[in-house]
């Protein structure tokens, strides 16, 4: 029996002395000081090429649970958010002399899906299944412009328009479709639906095409209609019409001119015709004045930029000076946009000076900035040779200048002006640029008169048999 309760002590010392180990080496590990570094957000991250890396950070502190003083962080590493890899991202504490890391790993990668714009609300296919062309663009965040890259289908009822981008980031939209075709097909005419044909020329039509998006080529259905006599003059029709197999219609109309050459006089050795643009304006009457002075007759390239001095125009014309028409409006955005403004506007400026004069219908022009002009450029390619032919198959006939006076910006000068016109004056004919407008450009006028008749010149107002002479047409 007393062996018995030996056994029981000894056993309850031997525990004791263990539990007491053990709570001494708890305790000496819970109030040992030491490093506690503490990730903030995620070990591994993924973000997106060129978005902002925000670091999370490291919270830090040297202790033990009772007591934990903080320490800064030294981060090393430094994530390029403009190139995809992998970036390891290193935070090392440091406090009497000992220290400790800790490790997070950044990968840029490009995980957004490219954006997909549905630019109308109402979709439809062709009757033969065939999807249409839409507006639908895409843009990705590193590959730029996918509307090219954009597929389309039909599946389930749907219209599924999808893209993907180089990194496979694909971005999908379903929408609802109607099965119909309501564009008509397209005729493209090969020399355009305005042609010039001389009198009595061969003309040959250039053919042209039919393209329908639902049904393909329709050239050989569109039915052509209309002749072309070369041996009158005249405006002619030629007609293209086609239906496609949905009923959409098109007709297109080919006018081809057939015109005349004018005849031209060449003028006497040593003539000028003194040619004045922009007008008439408040300097007008004084040039007036000084023509009838010297019995002189001139030409005005009249416009209606200041409708108050208009009454000159008839002034100018019962005087015996020839009218010709500059422009209505000046105003080289709106008339060398398209041939139908030019011809409106001159239309403007004829009608003008037909009520001013009685009915005298001028067919003189003179193009604002001059046949070679290239400001029209930035309004429409090729308007001015277009512009050209339109004129000569109306019967107007257009004059540049071979004489410059500089009054257009070149000089203010007065004299200066009298010198450029009196020493570039030719032989045969001088077509003198000049604007009465201009109160410097008038004023040299007399003095040019003078000089003129001393040299053995006439003066003569320009008409439809005169030269008809022409810059270079650059547009």
């Amino acid at each position: 029996m007393v062996i018995v309760v030996n056994a029981k002590k000894k056993l309850i010392v031997l525990i004791s002395i263990i539990l007491s180990l053990l709570i001494f080496i708890f305790l000496f590990f819970l109030l040992k000081s030491d490093f506690k570094l503490t990730l903030n957000g995620k070990k591994n991250m993924v973000i997106n090429i060129n978005s902002v890396y925000e670091e999370p950070n490291v919270d830090a502190c040297y202790g033990n649970i009772f007591k934990c003083k903080k320490v800064d962080v030294r981060i090393k590493g430094v994530v390029n958010t403009n190139k995809e890899g992998n970036y390891k991202i290193e935070y090392i504490a440091t406090y009497n002399k000992k220290s400790k890391k800790i490790s997070r790993m950044v990968q840029v990668r490009d995980i957004e899906k490219p954006n997909l714009i549905l630019e109308q609300n109402e979709f439809s296919i062709c009757l033969n299944n065939k999807v249409k062309n839409y507006n639908v663009k895409a843009t990705d965040n590193v590959d730029g412009d996918l509307t090219s890259q954009i597929k389309t289908e039909v599946k389930n009822d749907k219209l599924i328009f999808k893209v993907k981008d180089s990194a496979g980031n694909e971005q999908i939209k379903k929408v609802d479709y109607k099965k119909e075709d309501k564009e008509p097909p397209i005729i493209t005419l090969n020399e355009g639906s305005l042609v010039y044909v001389k009198l009595n020329d061969k003309y040959v039509d250039k053919g042209f095409t039919t393209e329908d998006f639902c049904d393909g080529d329709l050239t050989s259905q569109t039915q052509v209609s209309g002749e072309v006599n070369t041996q009158k003059e005249g405006k002619y029709e030629i007609k293209y019409q086609v239906k496609d197999s949905s009923g959409n219609e098109t007709k297109v109309i080919k006018n081809v001119f057939v015109y005349a050459d004018l005849i031209t006089v060449n003028p006497p050795n040593k003539t000028i015709y003194l040619t004045f643009d922009d007008g008439p304006g408040e300097y007008t009457a004084e040039l007036l004045d000084v023509l009838k002075k010297y019995n002189v007759k001139a030409t005005f390239f009249v416009t209606n930029q200041y409708p108050a001095y208009e009454n000159m125009i008839t002034r100018a014309y019962n005087e015996g000076h020839a009218i010709g028409l500059h422009t209505y409006t000046h105003n080289y955005a709106y008339i060398y946009s398209s041939v139908e403004n030019y011809l409106a506007d001159l239309n403007n400026i004829s009608q003008k000076v037909k009520k001013l004069t009685g009915g005298y219908e001028s067919k003189l022009v003179r193009f604002p900035g001059g046949g070679s002009n290239t400001i029209s450029k930035k309004y429409k390619i090729g308007i001015m040779s277009e512009l050209a032919q339109e004129l000569k198959i109306r019967g107007y006939k257009y004059f540049d200048w071979n004489v410059l006076s500089g009054d257009a910006g070149e000089t203010k000068d007065t004299n200066q002006i009298i010198n450029n016109v009196t020493s570039s004056l030719k032989n045969n004919y001088s077509i003198v640029l000049q604007h009465d407008v201009k109160s410097y450009s008038v004023k040299a006028v007399e003095e040019i008169i003078k000089f003129g008749k001393n040299n053995g010149y006439n003066f003569l107002p320009l008409d439809l048999t005169s030269p008809d002479y022409h810059h270079r047409i650059n547009n």
